[in-house]
């Protein structure tokens, strides 16, 4: 899929017949184990967070910067694919999935930064914004400077960011 992506530039250009082809099975096979080529990216994506919850969940974050950098650390680790699915403009699927997933996580990252009283609402509000500016700042980094930019440099910008508007 992200080796087509890579060259069509967009999901709606690439056939069902292409992509079994190119991953060298049987259209019906790939029917066997998906509806469509978005479920292609969906699984994936899915399973990207489905991991990066784990890592969440194991490891010790004491302040919100352990957050922002497992975040960034965890996240750089797929630029290539992540970089192919911008260029597509399909990034924001991972934006999508989070959403969908991350609430009920949230609550069994228990670090000392968070609310410990907090509601469903809360606990909603409080995870778009952190997983939204995290995954924009992302984003922006993927689009200018994931050349340039060391990811240590990357969780830096973003942690000084927050402490800026902190101070202000």
């Amino acid at each position: 899929m992200f080796d087509l992506l890579a060259t069509k530039k967009s999901l709606h250009n690439i056939s069902i017949a292409e992509l079994s082809e190119h991953a060298q099975i049987a259209r019906r096979t790939f029917y066997r184990y998906y509806h469509s080529k978005e479920q292609v990216l969906t699984n994936y994506l899915d399973r990207l967070i489905q991991d990066y919850i784990i890592e969440l969940q194991t490891e010790r974050l004491i302040h919100f910067d352990d957050l922002g950098n497992l975040f960034f650390q965890y996240w750089s680790q797929y630029t290539e694919s992540l970089k192919t699915l911008q260029d597509a403009n399909l990034l924001v699927l991972v934006l999508q999935r989070y959403y969908d997933k991350l609430p009920a996580a949230y609550t069994s990252v228990m670090a000392p930064w968070h609310i410990t009283n907090s509601d469903q609402r809360q606990i909603t509000y409080d995870s778009r914004f952190i997983i939204g500016g995290l995954y924009s700042i992302f984003d922006e980094w993927l689009k200018t400077d994931h050349q340039t930019m060391p990811v240590n440099e990357l969780v830096t910008t973003a942690l000084n960011i927050i402490k800026r508007m902190k101070d202000n």
